[in-house]
């Protein structure tokens, strides 16, 4: 599902041409790709040394999502000449982020031994909760602003349940809640099937 948004929001950029755009398939394309680390790691659970390098993939990926995400909504008002020059740093930062968590996987163990990804599994969901927040901050008040009917609540809703997602991950793994396990589990499917349905009937260009 978060590939199909991927196809939904290159078409929006490619008929926009607005470089925030750009932030949305980006963003989603790294959560998409912490999806698989998360089964990677399961499907190679028996090596725990491969698993928390898959767990630690899905932590960074899923942050950067995250902070894409958060990145097209925050430039959507800034000027075009900004926008693309802080798209190309934090691009260019996220590259290396995970060049260097490649390298230091790599020198691991004697070399450099990473923490254990669940050590700051929490510090990764707040940060996580932060930029969605911002972003259904950000839509409410957009929301405000222009007086939009009830139609356009449905991308906060969105966003808001991935935000419950997000949460319900944070308690499970401080309590180890198995109905916040899979009510983390529900809510992401949910927002992700809402934002199908969201950009498939309002995303398509208009011929």
């Amino acid at each position: 599902m978060a590939i199909v948004l991927v196809y939904f929001f290159l078409k929006a950029y490619r008929f926009t041409r607005v470089i925030y755009l750009l932030g949305l398939p980006v963003g989603f394309s790294f959560l998409a790709s912490s999806y698989v680390f998360l089964g990677l790691s399961s499907f190679y659970e028996s090596d725990v040394m491969v698993t928390e390098q898959f767990l630690w993939l899905r932590l960074i990926t899923q942050n950067f999502g995250f902070a894409f995400v958060a990145f097209a909504y925050y430039f959507s008002s800034k000027a075009e000449g900004a926008t693309r020059r802080s798209l190309f740093i934090i691009s260019f930062a996220s590259g290396m982020t995970l060049l260097l968590f490649f390298v230091a996987a790599i020198l691991g163990p004697p070399f450099l031994e990473l923490p254990s990804a669940s050590v700051l599994d929490e510090y990764f969901r707040a940060g996580n909760l932060a930029l969605l927040g911002y972003v259904i901050y950000y839509l409410v008040r957009r929301l405000e602003s222009y007086h939009e009917r009830i139609p356009g609540l449905w991308a906060p809703t969105a966003f808001s349940l991935m935000w419950l997602a997000q949460y319900s991950l944070l308690i499970w793994g401080i309590d180890a809640s198995q109905t916040a396990f899979v009510f983390a589990h529900a809510a992401r499917l949910g927002s992700l099937a809402l934002f199908i349905r969201i950009y498939y009937a309002s995303g398509r260009p208009r011929q």
